[in-house]
């Protein structure tokens, strides 16, 4: 059942993604609002600077391309959604890409910078904790537990169904999320990484999804920073360049935006030269003395396919991965394809040793 829906997904974006002359769709996500404020600062809440900051975004995109792009709030005023009512906007309107605004907060008021999150299982706990915390919104809604199927936020046993998702937009989720981060540091900003954490609404997304935490509310000075004009032009823009320059990627063909599996006339490529640089987790599937066609029966229906050369065989991965335990749940979900299947780790466009890459990490 599982394998069927990822499929139907994949098959969805990968339609979205071929269509031709379709306006690129943004949807700003500006989290909490009307009863819910978010996190609370000394003197402004959560709510009020993300809605701002979000508005200032789209206004720039729409000055920008005019009819090229078409831009969607999940709210445009001071009024409370539901978690999953801003998903189904962004599904709905077979948007391209999905940015949650936020401010983030911690006991400490010494604790500062800005991250940018894309959907998956971190190992970190203060990650988890970050996912828990704007989870918990979930509770101010009427039916939460029929709505949600019995999900608790405040639960780490709930969050298990993360580890067993393959999130089939990862690869541009984390582009988006470095080009935000990099806007960050390109304004002097303390950048906090582009890091993984469970969030109910990227999870629930079809497209290429980032959550952005603009900086610490519980911070004095960045709060300050924050809900001041300035900061929120300078904060904006950071964001609405991260965005242009995605766009422009979007547009150009060359940049490898298309996966394997868009074209099943395609044979098989050598990863991108943009994932060739990061480390990564795959499954090793399968090894052929030749290459072979995206879909090709040996592969099952699989998707996210790819490989790497080695000794003089072709050897194929499925999935993609920023932790060896998520690799290691995918690798088990599949076991019944591939009982042979296994984990590798890939840098720089070759593979090393699980040990090396723990070090790495």
């Amino acid at each position: 059942m599982r394998l069927k829906y990822y499929l139907i997904i994949c098959l969805f974006c990968c339609i979205s993604l071929l269509a031709q002359g379709k306006t690129f769709t943004v949807v700003l996500d500006p989290g909490h609002g009307g009863k819910d404020p978010g996190a609370v600062g000394k003197s402004s809440y959560e709510k009020n600077i993300v809605l701002s900051v979000a508005q200032k975004v789209g206004n720039k995109l729409t000055e920008t391309y005019g009819k090229d792009i078409k831009v969607i709030y999940t709210r445009n005023s001071d009024v409370f959604v539901e978690l999953e009512k801003r998903a189904r906007i962004a599904n709905d309107a077979h948007a391209d890409i999905f940015v949650s605004i936020h401010t983030d907060a911690v006991d400490k008021s010494s604790v500062y910078g800005a991250s940018t999150f894309t959907m998956g299982m971190s190992k970190e706990s203060a990650n988890l904790e970050v996912a828990k915390r704007e989870n918990s919104v979930m509770l101010l809604e009427d039916n939460f537990q029929e709505r949600y199927a019995g999900f608790d936020p405040s639960s780490v046993e709930s969050y298990i169904i993360f580890e067993l998702m393959q999130d089939i937009n990862m690869e541009n989720s984390i582009s988006l999320a470095k080009n935000i981060q990099n806007g960050f540091i390109d304004r002097k900003r303390h950048s906090r990484g582009v890091r993984q954490a469970p969030y109910w609404v990227l999870h629930r997304t079809s497209m290429p999804a980032v959550l952005v935490e603009l900086g610490f509310i519980s911070n004095p000075e960045e709060e300050r920073y924050m809900k001041s004009s300035k900061g929120q032009d300078e904060l904006s823009e950071c964001i609405y360049q991260a965005i242009c320059k995605y766009k422009r990627a979007c547009d150009n063909k060359s940049s490898g935006m298309q996966s394997l599996a868009q074209d099943d006339k395609k044979k098989a490529e050598k990863p991108q030269n943009e994932l060739q640089q990061a480390l990564r987790y795959k499954v090793q599937i399968l090894v052929s003395k030749s290459e072979l066609k995206a879909q090709d029966k040996q592969f099952k229906n699989l998707k996210n396919i790819s490989f790497y050369f080695d000794k003089g065989l072709y050897k194929y991965t499925s999935g993609e991965f920023l932790s060896e335990q998520e690799a290691q749940a995918y690798r088990k979900s599949i076991k019944n394809l591939f009982p042979d299947a296994f984990v590798v780790a890939i840098k720089d466009g070759r593979r090393i040793s699980l040990e090396e890459a723990r070090k790495i990490q």
